[in-house]
């Protein structure tokens, strides 16, 4: 848990700074309202995801399994390799159910409602979608036997590439489509949060773009300082 507060505390500050310097949209509105609403919202989601999970453990609802696909696995570097693609697949799939099932959009539009995006918008998340992405994940990780070690390496690289690809950080466009082919970058999501709804229902990756690709999700965009960020609140 240190380990995760230091890197959330240094990438949020890192990347603000960053987005003052070399900024991609000029906002001429005040994002600091914006700004104190979605860190404060991180900061409740912070806490009910970690009283959640800490819940469960106590009741001893899913002790330890040492059987299943993962745990079976001999060489910890296939088992670690194979646990973050297996957990990245299972975001992949999670965030495409949120825009396809109604019930789910109700909650997740929250998300795409900020209509200057910048690093804060990384946090911007209802609890209840919190909390109800955490059980099937928390099953999948135990079904497989995935190591917490694995899953912390997952939640740290997903922690620094999530708060990057919502930054207001400007990547030069050569080397943010390089990047595209295997990462998810920030003009890469910025075309998710678009207000066309064909748009904003593509590009689902949260670490790796290749899940677009193979599930035909992609949604690629040459003009994207033209984009209009942020669905109407409904």
């Amino acid at each position: 848990m240190t380990v995760k507060l230091v890197l959330v505390t240094t990438t949020i500050l890192a990347l603000l700074i960053l987005e003052k310097k070399f900024p991609f949209f000029a906002f001429q509105n005040s994002l600091r309202s914006r700004i104190a609403n979605n860190f404060g919202l991180g900061a409740i989601n912070s806490i009910v995801s970690s009283l959640f999970t800490l819940e469960i453990a106590h009741l001893d609802i899913m002790p330890p399994i040492d059987r299943g696909l993962i745990a079976t696995i001999q060489s910890p570097v296939v088992a670690g390799i194979l646990s973050f693609l297996i957990i990245d697949l299972y975001m992949y799939f999670w965030h495409r159910s949120m825009h396809i099932v109604p019930l789910a959009w109700r909650f997740h539009h929250l998300h795409h409602t900020d209509r200057s995006m910048n690093v804060s918008t990384a946090y911007r998340f209802h609890p209840i979608e919190i909390i109800c992405s955490s059980i099937p994940k928390l099953s999948l990780i135990w079904l497989l036997g995935i190591s917490s070690d694995f899953v912390l390496i997952y939640e740290l690289i997903f922690t620094v590439i999530v708060a990057l690809h919502h930054s207001n950080v400007a990547i030069p466009a050569s080397i943010d489509r390089i990047l595209a082919r295997a990462i998810v970058t920030p003009n890469y999501h910025r075309i998710h949060h678009s207000q066309v709804v064909t748009e904003t229902n593509s590009n689902y990756g949260s670490v790796f773009t290749w899940w677009d690709r193979i599930f035909h999700t992609q949604t690629d965009r040459l003009d994207i300082i033209n984009i209009k960020l942020g669905v109407l609140d409904n």
